[in-house]
């Protein structure tokens, strides 16, 4: 028969077990919640058209076999590059005063939401006096603004 002692002991070693569970569980919650976060918080991808034909121009340097082939091929790559340019008879640097969001999203690093802006903050002010108020709009910091001011004039 058991004694009051050891009915005491399991009933603590079951409390124990309970809270070893219920620590897993809360442990597995928060970790969960972590990859909910990164999942989320990661930046959307983004591929325009111009850098699917730049992919697929240089994708066939891999198939090259000896280094005069793969000159010819990066040549003729970069020429094919520069007529898809030409088509669209866009000339770059774009005057930010006339340019279309069309225009302005043939730019690396801007797209749709980011041309829009540009176009609303040059109506707001009336016209641009400089490049770098591009700074001045949400969206395009100090790397952004460096990859497209070559780009952009006024």
């Amino acid at each position: 028969m058991e004694t009051t002692k050891d009915i005491q002991e399991e009933k603590g070693q079951k409390s124990d077990k309970n809270q070893s569970n219920i620590m897993v569980g809360i442990g597995l919650l928060l970790l969960s919640a972590l990859f909910v976060y990164i999942a989320l918080s990661q930046p959307r991808i983004n591929v325009s058209d111009s850098q699917n034909k730049k992919a697929e121009t240089y994708s066939a340097v891999e198939d090259t076999k000896t280094e005069n082939d793969y000159n010819a091929t990066v040549v003729s790559s970069t020429s094919a590059v520069l007529q898809d340019d030409s088509e669209q008879n866009i000339q770059y640097p774009l005057n930010l005063n006339t340019c279309t969001a069309a225009e302005l999203m043939t730019i690396s690093n801007i797209g749709e939401t980011r041309a829009n802006a540009i176009i609303s903050y040059r109506e707001y002010l009336g016209g641009y006096t400089s490049v770098d108020e591009l700074k001045n709009i949400s969206g395009i910091g100090e790397a952004v603004f460096e990859s497209i001011e070559p780009y952009v004039t006024v």
